[in-house]
């Protein structure tokens, strides 16, 4: 019988296929790699540059203030949601356009399941890969607290931020997987297109084009968190980013079962 929780088999089938999959690991390994690198990069700049002023060197007028958590945790989670872009895409890629290329999407659509089944089914697969990977960089902020006090609010806002992403990327992911046969494509239209999405804020910043520039850039939106500031309309603005594209989705795939 179909109801609230039927999208479930979907959802452990995807997961046992990520688990399952070297390319799931790979992926993962890359971000890890790159976001304990920028870690370190940043950690050993705030340690050097502390030892300096210590010694009796002056901070520049242009630098961030030695503050644990802006000049670490803030700039670490920024560069987080830019790690994002290339985590999610990654981890999407397959959700549908490896089902069109196998066949077996065809066989799918032949099941009880409808539309919204299936696509959340998948979406909360790559969803809770995508919030694992979050729970794992938590040992970031943890060796921030071991020898200084980050700011426990900031760091929540950072997560609360993060979690927020990655469910809007995830869903654009699935999106751009459910508009073709191939992962690559797939895998570069989702990294595309969300970098295009970051962009029109920086190009566009001032007067009334700079302020509708902005509300329609994910980067602004994004980036009040790592702040510390947890607003309301950043959260929103994400949240229905993430229906949006889950809608659009689901259309991409009812067109999808009518040509199967």
């Amino acid at each position: 019988m179909r109801g609230r929780l039927s999208f479930l088999p979907v959802l452990k089938r995807e997961v046992m296929c990520y688990l399952q999959s070297p390319g799931t690991y790979v992926a993962l390994a890359f971000f890890f790699l790159l976001s304990g690198a920028f870690f370190t990069t940043i950690l050993w700049d705030f340690v050097e540059r502390s030892s300096q002023v210590r010694n009796g060197d002056t901070l520049r007028d242009t630098e961030l203030p030695l503050n644990v958590t802006i000049r670490i945790i803030s700039q670490i989670f920024s560069l987080m949601n830019f790690l994002m872009l290339l985590l999610i895409p990654a981890l999407t890629m397959r959700q549908v356009a490896e089902e069109r290329k196998s066949g077996s999407f065809e066989l799918l659509v032949t099941t009880p399941l409808g539309n919204w089944d299936i696509l959340l089914g998948k979406y909360f697969a790559a969803l809770l890969i995508g919030l694992m990977v979050l729970a794992v960089t938590a040992v970031y902020p943890a060796i921030c607290a071991l020898y200084s006090d980050p700011e426990p609010g900031v760091i929540l806002s950072c997560y609360i931020g993060l979690v927020l992403i990655v469910a809007a990327y995830t869903a654009f992911g699935v999106f751009t997987s459910s508009l073709t046969d191939s992962q690559i494509a797939a895998a570069v239209l989702s990294f595309a297109g969300l970098l295009i999405l970051q962009m029109p804020g920086f190009l566009f910043k001032s007067g009334a084009l700079g302020r509708i520039a902005s509300a329609l850039s994910i980067y602004p939106h994004a980036d009040s968190f790592t702040r510390g500031i947890v607003a309301l309309p950043h959260a929103l603005y994400l949240i229905l980013f993430a229906v949006f594209f889950l809608f659009m989705a689901a259309q991409a795939l009812d067109a999808r079962k009518w040509r199967a």
